[in-house]
């Protein structure tokens, strides 16, 4: 079976507007590789390490990046959803000042991952499962985490400014240790800023 490595060696380094299916075996390096409106569809990119390539206007759907080391690789308005990606780093990701939502989840499973702080504002994180997921430090605003299970989740010093949380459970958000100015919750998820002011919610 031809690995994603070996498709991208075979093209030259360079896919566009390609259906890819092909994964990488654990530890298998993709080095320098470049995609533009390519989909990628259940591929297995378990503890691969995508090094220094390029994703642009790219969508992974049922994808399995668990453990991904990303290396300095971009993405630029890309698009994840139903993907599995427990334990990544995203922050080891170069930055991509021309994307207007540096990352968009969609139903993904994001558990133990790190955002530490990277520059994730207008980001999009709609249903995912975010399990203790470190936000420490990230500029999260404008973002948009509707539905997102929060459950452990890591906030401090944060900026959720004008961010979406209706509808996302499981939050302790400690309002003076993170910016919370604009923040959008539901009256359910205000309780988990109110317990960690010490507020004991009733009733």
């Amino acid at each position: 079976m031809t690995t994603l490595a070996e498709r991208v060696a075979e093209s030259g380094g360079y896919l566009a507007d390609a259906d890819l299916t092909d994964g990488l075996a654990p530890g298998e390096v993709l080095d320098g590789a470049e995609f533009e409106a390519c989909r990628f569809v259940g591929n297995v990119l378990e503890k691969a390490v995508l090094r220094s390539s390029t994703f642009v206007d790219c969508t992974f759907t049922g994808c399995n990046l668990s453990m991904a080391d990303l290396d300095g690789s971009r993405f630029t308005d890309c698009r994840f959803v139903d993907c599995k990606a427990l334990a990544v780093a995203w922050g080891r990701a170069g930055a991509s000042p021309l994307s207007t939502r540096p990352w968009d989840f969609e139903r993904c499973r994001l558990d133990l991952g790190s955002f530490r702080d990277v520059e994730a504002a207008a980001s999009r994180f709609a249903d995912c499962s975010m399990h203790e997921v470190d936000l420490a430090g990230a500029d999260l605003r404008r973002a948009v985490l509707t539905g997102a299970d929060l459950a452990g989740a890591t906030f401090a010093a944060t900026d959720l400014r004008d961010a979406d949380l209706t509808g996302a459970s499981g939050y302790l958000i400690d309002p003076s240790a993170n910016r919370i100015r604009g923040l959008h919750v539901d009256v359910v998820g205000a309780a988990g800023i109110l317990r960690a002011m010490g507020v004991v919610v009733e009733g």
